[in-house]
């Protein structure tokens, strides 16, 4: 690989990942809005790490990821990160769940070429997905991970693993 083409790979892989932070903020109305009984607390739920929830009757798709529920803003990013639309859990109070910030718009699974780690891509950090196991565990997709440079992988700083 050219220095130019590793320079343009790696530049598009940090406007990604980072285009997210901005969007973060500004789109996660969904992810702190009461979606039940505010006088509930809310509390982290290790136990549904892994599940894709909406709450009944709305949307918003949340990815329960460190026990927290993580907004996925919009079809496009569902879709590079999941196989398919099937096994969405209905949930009747999302809002009792903490909390955790959106994805990022855009997030993504890569890996490094010639390397056996997958990552997910998101708000600047990638997150090493541990195993097979946890690939399953998440549902994400396997024919939609992306093939990147390792100089670009390795210049995005590492997040809390994922298993």
């Amino acid at each position: 690989m050219t220095k130019r083409s590793w320079c343009a790979a790696a530049l598009a892989l940090m406007l990604v990942s980072s285009a997210g932070v901005a969007t973060a903020s500004a789109a996660t109305a969904p992810d702190t809005a009461s979606h039940g009984s505010a006088t509930k607390p809310q509390r982290d739920r290790p136990d549904l790490n892994g599940l894709r929830i909406k709450a009944v009757n709305a949307p918003n798709i949340y990815l329960v990821l460190d026990g927290r529920r993580h907004w996925i803003p919009n079809p496009a990013t569902y879709n590079n990160l999941f196989r398919d639309w099937n096994g969405v859990v209905s949930v009747l109070d999302v809002g009792e769940i903490t909390a955790g910030g959106a994805l990022s718009d855009g997030a993504f699974l890569g890996k490094a070429s010639g390397r056996p780690e997958v990552y997910l891509f998101s708000n600047g950090i990638k997150r090493w997905v541990t195993s097979p196991a946890a690939m399953d565990k998440y549902y994400f997709a396997w024919n939609k991970i992306q093939n990147l440079p390792v100089e670009a992988v390795n210049s995005i700083p590492n997040g809390p693993s994922i298993s």
